[in-house]
């Protein structure tokens, strides 16, 4: 999975320092594929290895940044990743699982949890809708728009699919609040 997010950062957005990449997948793709902020740099070393990206040291204001390019194999590899399947997900959630429990916690402890998760939501949704804003900030300096520049379409797509899924779980979960706070 991180050899695709690798690859697919460095065809839009050529070149890419490990950091770029880094906060590239703390604003977009965490949100809906694991992967570790640790494996980067061994992805990219693997990467450098097989030919699909290049790097080249820069100095700039004394110091030395790493960029990272693809490589023409690097979007044939690329372009192979996303034409495969990349498998079922099954749907997985620390709260999900805390619930299948709720028993042994107390109404309190129980309400306690869902508010912590509705808050956790809600602060997802608000990131959510500040990378939408930057994004349409950017494209706004490049006199672009959605209609017109692919790659922000299609990852505005995934955000409104987002800001569709937090609103459903924010809403689901405060009616499971009232639910639980009726109990006797």
């Amino acid at each position: 999975m991180i050899e695709l997010i690798i690859l697919g950062f460095l065809s839009y957005n050529n070149p890419l320092t490990l950091y770029d990449i880094k906060k590239g997948m703390e604003r977009s793709t965490e949100y809906f594929a694991s992967t570790s902020q640790g494996a980067i740099h061994p992805a990219l070393v693997k990467l450098e290895k097989n030919g699909y990206i290049t790097s080249k040291e820069e100095v700039k204001n004394n110091r030395t940044k790493k960029l990272y390019r693809i490589t023409d194999s690097g979007r044939e590899r690329f372009s192979m990743l996303m034409r495969q399947d990349l498998g079922f997900d099954k749907y997985k959630s620390t709260q999900l699982l805390k619930m299948l429990f709720f028993n042994e916690l107390t109404k309190e402890e129980r309400l306690e949890s869902i508010n912590l998760h509705i808050k956790n939501f809600k602060n997802m949704q608000k990131d959510l809708v500040n990378i939408r804003e930057e994004g349409n900030l950017r494209l706004e300096e490049m006199g672009v728009s959605l209609e017109n520049h692919r790659p922000a379409k299609y990852e505005n797509d995934a955000l409104a699919f987002g800001l569709a899924y937090t609103s459903f779980v924010i809403k689901w979960f405060e009616d499971y609040f009232i639910r639980i706070e009726e109990e006797s």
